[in-house]
């Protein structure tokens, strides 16, 4: 199981650096394209929102992984350690309820998208829109991960 979570993190990781690389380059030659040579690429712009987007979900599960996420926590450090696990179940439920609605929605949108396609380059919408699902579905892993190492914890 733990080499099977360390290869999936190792291509989140990867994905998210090509995903950023490729967004920055796109919207250098696309810059370079209208201020330039006086030409512009609508492409350019269209993948490299794309790409910010694929980036921004499957890092949000990076971020969850190394506990990145804006909290407060100040109330839980108050409370005795038993209730702090208390606390930290109740949230987790409350945030996996939340995902879990978010990924429903997906799918139907995933499901619309099938029907149409990019307007620059004529790209499936249900591409981009498969960003949400699996970076969804990212982040509970690592949420899930997360709080159990939490209640795991001794005091």
């Amino acid at each position: 199981m733990e080499k099977t979570l360390n290869i999936i993190r190792t291509v989140i990781k990867w994905l998210v650096i090509i995903f950023f690389i490729y967004m920055v380059l796109a919207v250098f030659y696309q810059v370079l394209g209208r201020y330039i040579f006086n030409y512009k690429l609508g492409a350019a712009a269209e993948t490299a929102t794309f790409a910010q987007i694929w980036m921004i979900l499957l890092a949000s599960g990076i971020a969850m992984r190394k506990n990145m996420h804006v909290g407060v926590d100040i109330l839980l450090r108050k409370l005795n350690f038993k209730s702090q696990k208390i606390v930290i179940t109740a949230t987790t439920i409350v945030i996996m309820i939340f995902l879990i609605m978010v990924l429903k929605g997906s799918v139907q949108l995933i499901v619309v998208g099938a029907q149409s396609t990019s307007p620059a380059i004529s790209v499936p919408m249900w591409i981009p829109y498969l960003s949400v699902p699996l970076g969804i579905i990212y982040i509970m892993l690592e949420l899930l991960i997360l709080t159990f190492s939490k209640l795991k914890e001794k005091k």
